[in-house]
């Protein structure tokens, strides 16, 4: 109760909203499940491989839409399946290529092992768990997760284009 307290007043103290102070009271709940403490400054671990694991994620994300419209434009022009198939299989292909990172994100975040460099701690995961495959561990949920999630997504967008163009708010 009063690490929850604590974690309020430092959410009302930075001037956070209550949908951050929810976030932050989870995190302060979860962290006293694992015995471990909780810091504001917590809030930022991983900070620096989430960032290059979405910056890989999304310039690779664009790359595949790019290409699948320049080889495979046919595909884009079907209303439904073409833009699932697309936005889906685009997504999940750059997964695969940087699910190594998403996987070293959740080791630094979740806390397990030491304190250590990433390239360390993913040394660590080939040498001990697994190999080069080890990194791609939790890969298949990530990747049913993804084709769905980002498929449907891109049927919405594509759908909402549509409505607003026969609207006339867009060119």
């Amino acid at each position: 109760m009063a690490a929850s307290m604590a974690s309020t007043r430092v959410n009302k103290f930075a001037g956070l909203t209550p949908m951050y102070g929810v976030k932050c009271e989870s995190v302060d709940r979860i962290r006293r499940q694992t015995g471990q403490t909780w810091h504001f400054r917590g809030l930022y671990k991983g900070f620096g491989i989430t960032w290059c694991r979405t910056l890989g994620l999304m310039t690779l994300y664009f790359i595949f839409i790019d290409s699948g419209r320049r080889h495979f434009s046919e595909l884009f022009q079907r209303p439904l399946l073409g833009p699932f198939l697309a936005s889906g299989s685009a997504a999940t292909l750059a997964w695969w290529v940087v699910w190594p990172l998403e996987y070293m994100k959740s080791q630094v975040q979740g806390n397990y092992g030491k304190e250590m460099p990433v390239i360390q701690r993913m040394r660590l995961v080939i040498k001990e768990r697994g190999g080069f495959f080890g990194l791609y561990r939790g890969i298949l949920p990530g990747s049913i997760r993804s084709f769905l999630a980002n498929g449907t997504s891109m049927v919405v967008m594509s759908w909402a284009q549509r409505k607003v163009s026969e609207m006339g708010l867009r060119d």
